[in-house]
């Protein structure tokens, strides 16, 4: 594969999808993302790399203000990167593989769940069905610089072929000469949607973590206080059962938010949220309970 792009910048947190071909199973996908400043290869789906999944990976350019042209090869002698023609990063014990079958998708600047997405612009992708060598990522670099287009890639025989210079309309062609076109959408569209699944990843104590734990702090606590004292003055019986209401309509608000969630992009469905936000609601309604008592 051959890509010439422009990131925005590396200070973007998390992995940020450029480029994938996923045919339903995460596992089985081929995978080339941003983390910081650095470009990741790889079948998988570990990202956060907690699996020790093989992958290979290369610090891209200091400079973001130039083009930089990036070459993938891989084969049974392992695979390469190779930044601007100069190889950045060799894995021996490493062959990738392009995911095959009906349902595969051919994907550019997020996942199919619609928020890993990457920030920057593409301006040429080539992929072929046989591996570049060192010569060839000198030669294609070369012929990119002198001709400023990635139609040059065209004589090389490329299985798929992208120049993006349509400027206009929802479909970048197939240069290559196949019917693999990428189709833009006016607004972003998630392709698989989850409903309640447990991300394991979302367990790593780090500050994205500890940042959403403080945000539904805010959220449902207080909810589950207000809801609990509104009980206690509703009468004997919802005084006395307050609290086992107060849980349950806590539950049934964070059912209902993550399962919208699964609709927008950028947002996540899961069952860690959903048993997060019943306990800090039952934790708000007990605080209430306590300072009934008291008072």
């Amino acid at each position: 594969m051959e890509i010439a792009l422009k990131p925005t910048s590396y200070d973007k947190t998390g992995f940020n999808f450029l480029f994938a071909i996923h045919n339903g199973d995460d596992g089985k996908q081929l995978v080339i993302g941003q983390y910081g400043s650095s470009l990741i290869v790889m079948n998988g789906d570990d990202y956060d790399h907690r699996r020790r999944t093989k992958r290979i990976a290369g610090r891209l350019a200091e400079n973001l203000s130039i083009p930089q042209f990036v070459t993938i090869t891989t084969g049974k002698d392992g695979t390469r990167i190779y930044l601007d023609g100069r190889l950045v990063r060799k894995q021996r014990n490493l062959t990738l593989k392009i995911p095959e079958g009906e349902n595969a998708r051919l994907l550019l600047g997020n996942s199919v769940y619609g928020r890993h997405n990457w920030k920057g612009d593409v301006l040429g992708l080539a992929v072929y069905r046989y591996p570049l060598s060192e010569q060839d990522a000198a030669t294609h670099l070369k012929r990119w610089v002198n001709d400023g287009s990635f139609l040059f890639a065209k004589k090389y025989k490329p299985d798929m072929l992208y120049v993006f210079d349509e400027k206009k309309g929802e479909k970048v062609m197939d240069r290559a000469g196949g019917n693999v076109d990428f189709h833009i959408p006016s607004k972003m569209t998630i392709l698989k949607k989850t409903i309640l699944a447990f991300p394991w990843s979302r367990l790593m104590f780090n500050t994205e973590f500890f940042e959403d734990v403080m945000i539904n702090l805010m959220g449902f606590i207080p909810l589950g206080f207000f809801l609990n004292a509104t009980f206690a003055k509703a009468g004997e019986g919802f005084e006395r059962h307050g609290v086992l209401i107060t849980v349950f309509l806590c539950f049934f608000v964070s059912l209902f938010i993550e399962v919208i969630q699964a609709w927008i992009p950028s947002r996540s469905s899961d069952v860690l949220d959903l048993v997060l936000n019943t306990t800090r609601g039952g934790v708000g309604a007990f605080g209430s309970w306590r300072q009934a008592l008291r008072g």
